[in-house]
């Protein structure tokens, strides 16, 4: 746990950390980075991209309904569908 006192003022999140050194220093701005990266990952609607490997079996994915469901044929070597909504 870190000793931070996060409040907002108005539109802005503050961070506030006393008397602290440089390791504490570096982990305040690490929290200061993680907020703006979540602000502008709701902001600018980030979008994964994800990509499909294997090892050793190969994987079967079908996009169905529409792009709402993810069917996974051959999963670790299974018979049986597994569907992702």
């Amino acid at each position: 746990h870190l000793p931070i006192e996060l409040y907002t003022s108005g539109q802005q999140v503050r961070a506030k950390m006393y008397f602290a050194k440089s390791k504490q220093l570096s982990m305040l701005r690490t929290v200061c980075s993680h907020i703006n990266n979540l602000f502008e990952g709701v902001e600018k609607r980030f979008q994964y991209k994800m990509r499909l490997v294997y090892a050793h079996f190969p994987i079967n994915a079908t996009i169905t309904n529409g792009g709402n469901t993810v069917e996974l044929r051959n999963f670790l070597g299974e018979k049986r569908v597994r569907v992702v909504n």
